[in-house]
């Protein structure tokens, strides 16, 4: 929309503000979906990839949109669980090392995961890892918001984070790191983690369930603690013999039939106030406004009382170059009577 002698209009200084952060979350998984209840492997993986990690799905094999959501790996300190593919290079010990380099600060003198059990620290020395695809989570996952369960029926457990007592999300943000404890976002447990001794007084020294780093997209678990009941995932750590136990751990996702996740991201956004005052922007160069070859009104009480519908607001950089364009919700009726001022609101 234009005035018939105005085509822009300038913004002012203080019509604008750039550069505002804020903080959104969402769904995680594909098409916005918050939670998977279902979860699907390919055939072809077994044989490429699928000695260091399994890619799980959201769809089955036969259906073309399906993408990757999250993948699965075992990790083993000393390569056992996996067959040698050389020379002393095992999958599974690729994968806890990798692991561990990236997760672990000074992973040089500590070679191995800690996982808090009471007041120690406790070492183990193979992981099950979950590794949220990076188009998932983008930034980061929603800490204490997540929800993984595993097995099914009396064997199942529930696995969240303990961000809701320790977070402090303003310290440290890139390097946060949170234990994985027994509960569900529905009951929002808040304890820091649950010692063995507090969960089965018979495994007083496993540990915790794990680890999880928001900004990796990363939750580390604790195979010993996934051993012990109630779940039991009889994870297989003989030398050189290939347990398949990536396997076993996707077999208890299925089973437990439930992945709820949510993304952090921080955002930018510029607030444009566009001003539209009595006389701008009463006319139209909508064809159907004029008629007949003399381009007359088609409806002649505008020659008095023009009026017009606001629709788009366009915004131009200085050589009139079109950079952004928004759609108001409804027309907006403009005329000598009426102002106007239209927020546009711009997120990158």
């Amino acid at each position: 929309m234009s005035d018939i002698n105005n085509f822009f209009t300038t913004l002012e200084e203080l019509d604008k503000r750039t550069n505002i952060p804020s903080t959104i979350s969402s769904p995680v998984w594909s098409g916005g979906t918050a939670t998977l209840t279902a979860f699907y492997t390919s055939s072809a993986q077994s044989q490429s990839s699928g000695d260091y990690y399994y890619d799980v799905y959201d769809k089955a094999e036969a259906d073309s949109t399906r993408e990757v959501q999250f993948a699965v790996a075992y990790g083993h300190f000393d390569g056992s669980g996996s067959l040698s593919t050389s020379a002393g290079n095992n999958p599974s010990k690729a994968i806890y090392r990798q692991f561990r380099n990236i997760c672990v600060k000074n992973s040089q003198s500590i070679t191995k995961f800690l996982f808090p059990e009471s007041n120690t620290s406790n070492t183990v020395k193979d992981i099950y890892v979950v590794n949220v695809n990076r188009a998932r989570y983008r930034e980061k996952i929603d800490p204490g918001n997540w929800e993984l369960r595993l097995g099914e029926n009396e064997n199942r457990i529930k696995l969240i984070d303990d961000s809701g007592a320790t977070a402090d999300s303003s310290v440290k943000a890139s390097q946060r790191v949170f234990n994985v404890v027994s509960g569900s976002i529905a009951s929002g447990a808040t304890v820091e983690y649950r010692t063995a001794a507090q969960e089965q007084s018979d495994s007083a020294t496993i540990g915790s369930y794990g680890l999880f780093y928001p900004e990796l997209g990363l939750i580390v678990l604790n195979a010993d603690r996934l051993d012990a009941a109630p779940l039991a995932i009889n994870t297989g750590d003989a030398a050189d013999t290939n347990h398949n136990n990536s396997t076993k751990f996707v077999s208890a996702s299925i089973n437990g039939a439930y992945f709820q996740a949510r993304r952090e991201e921080q955002i930018k956004s510029s607030h444009y106030f566009c001003r539209v005052r009595s006389n701008e922007y009463n006319w139209s160069q909508n064809p159907t406004y004029f008629q007949g070859t003399t381009a007359e009104l088609t409806n002649t009480t505008f020659i008095q009382d023009p009026k017009s519908y606001i629709t788009t607001v366009g915004l131009y950089n200085n050589n009139n170059e079109l950079l952004a364009v928004a759609k108001l919700s409804q027309p907006l009726l403009k005329s000598r009577d009426r102002e106007a001022v239209i927020k546009v609101r711009l997120d990158f």
